[in-house]
């Protein structure tokens, strides 16, 4: 079983791996505006759950589909990366954090008034905190 330092170096790389192939070894339309948003992967190191989104919400289907086509060559790929004895499975999942947010953002704006949103933040930036 790996530390939970191990995992995490592991899975970060893992991310970096696959965000690289991506943007340069992947050339497939059905990616579009794709971000690895993070990965998580079992303490025996063989399943990783690489967790993603689109910019556009009606391109996920798309990219589901992309991501089932290549999963055999991002596995290959991130196991010549990674020096461990066999490469993880790789579980793609949509992230909903992001939709969420964007959910949640556009219901305080509809129901906060504008005084309530602070004097200088316009409303696409309600709920961020970039300080």
């Amino acid at each position: 079983m790996a530390s939970e330092r191990r995992q995490a170096q592991i899975a970060k790389r893992i991310q970096q791996k696959i965000s690289e192939l991506l943007l340069h070894e992947i050339r497939d339309p059905r990616i579009g505006f794709v971000t690895i948003t993070g990965v998580t992967i079992t303490r025996d190191l063989t399943i990783a759950k690489v967790r993603w989104s689109v910019l556009e919400e009606k391109q996920k289907s798309r990219v589901e589909h992309m991501f089932e086509h290549a999963k055999g060559f991002l596995r290959r790929e991130v196991a010549r990366e990674i020096n461990i004895r066999s490469a993880p499975t790789l579980k793609f999942e949509y992230d909903q954090g992001l939709a969420a947010a964007a959910r949640i953002e556009e219901v305080l704006r509809k129901v906060l008034p504008p005084e309530e949103r602070g004097p200088d933040v316009p409303p696409a930036d309600l709920g961020r905190d970039d300080g």
